[in-house]
């Protein structure tokens, strides 16, 4: 018979061939890219972007005060110019589920004041590009030579 072993002999030769066996799992592919349609050799993350298109039509009865008052029209058009770039977004970035959502939610509900700002703020660029140019060729601000 033979003798019994002690806990860390048997522990010295057990760790090392279990530390040989194990084998590292592969990395899956994220949730995001599981379900990927190709729509003229662009692959489309079809889930996501069901997330995003429902982020955006869950958010927009929450949208604020300044947004009702619109006509049905106007509300349709704002939230569809939000769909277009949440998917958009989606398509190009490949966010995960939680993230995508989380800015569609985001999008819908403050949509039209994203426009309204992006508007703004276009319009403040375009006039003082005309102010330059104004100024670059000597006329003021009602169109006579300064």
């Amino acid at each position: 018979m033979s003798e019994p072993m002690s806990f860390s002999h048997f522990l010295l030769g057990w760790v090392p061939a279990l530390a040989a066996s194990v084998v590292a799992p592969s990395v899956a592919p994220p949730l995001a890219d599981t379900m990927l349609i190709e729509v003229g050799g662009v692959p489309i993350p079809a889930i996501t972007c069901l997330l995003g298109f429902l982020g955006v039509l869950m958010a927009r009865p929450l949208a604020r005060k300044s947004e009702s008052a619109l006509s049905w029209p106007m509300f349709a058009l704002v939230t569809a110019i939000m769909l277009v770039l949440v998917e958009l977004w989606i398509v190009e970035s490949r966010p995960r589920w939680l993230f995508a959502f989380v800015i569609a939610l985001g999008l819908g509900f403050s949509g039209y004041s994203l426009i309204e700002l992006l508007g703004d703020q276009m319009r403040d660029f375009l006039k003082d590009i005309v102010g330059k140019a104004r100024g670059a060729i000597g006329l003021g601000k009602d169109g006579t030579d300064t």
